[in-house]
């Protein structure tokens, strides 16, 4: 009997302290996150001021710092998806391209960081000159942009990138209209494909199927 209570406290001491040790993850582990597979914790329905401190905590970091971040434990799902973003930043301020492109990509693709899904607008647009990318890649930042800030122009998410977003949006439409890629293409797949990107943002971030209309 007092070896079975030994194991019962032995193993409800262990439960605790893993409790109270979350895990952390490899940069390699945390770049293979798709969509959450990793299960890092989640601040559901994350607010203005939510979003403020992360771009206000995240925007002075360099590379090293951003890297120890990502290596910290607990790390949360928005804290990893902005790590992310601002590693690209801090590859593009030593124009290492690769690098650039690498984390937007992850930061967009397999954490829909809507920030991350403008920059890859931005370089498709400008750069690479592929409009029908550049397009995919403005809306679904839009989309995403919209389950987080809900058309709230005050909210920290919806100021960034503004102008860039309205003058993108206004090129590649007159573009479109000029026949300069299949704008009409381009639209169908990005209306099969937002929806579901939406509702597994949604998903993975905590905030519930959307209300039907």
């Amino acid at each position: 009997m007092l070896k079975k209570l030994s194991l019962i406290f032995a193993l409800f001491t262990l439960c605790l302290f893993s409790c109270d040790n979350p895990k952390n993850y490899t940069l390699e582990e945390l770049e293979k996150n798709h969509y959450n597979e990793l299960a890092l914790p989640v601040k559901a329905a994350l607010d203005a001021e939510g979003y403020k401190k992360i771009f206000e905590e995240f925007q002075d970091l360099n590379k090293d710092q951003i890297l120890n971040r990502l290596n910290s434990n607990g790390l949360e799902l928005h804290e990893a998806s902005f790590c992310f973003y601002y590693l690209a930043n801090a590859y593009a301020a030593e124009k290492d391209i690769k690098k650039v492109l690498k984390y937007h990509k992850i930061a967009a693709e397999h954490y829909l960081n809507p920030q991350s899904l403008l920059k890859l607008a931005e370089i498709h647009f400008h750069v690479n000159k592929d409009y029908a990318k550049a397009y995919k890649y403005l809306y679904t930042s839009l989309e995403v942009g919209i389950e987080i800030h809900s058309h709230n122009n005050s909210h920290p998410l919806a100021k960034n990138g503004k102008e860039k977003m309205e003058y993108l949006r206004q090129e590649l439409e007159r573009m479109g209209d000029k026949g300069m890629f299949d704008k009409d293409a381009a639209f169908k797949q990005l209306k099969a494909e937002t929806t579901p990107i939406v509702d597994k943002y949604r998903e993975i971030y905590g905030l519930g199927p959307r209300e039907s209309s």
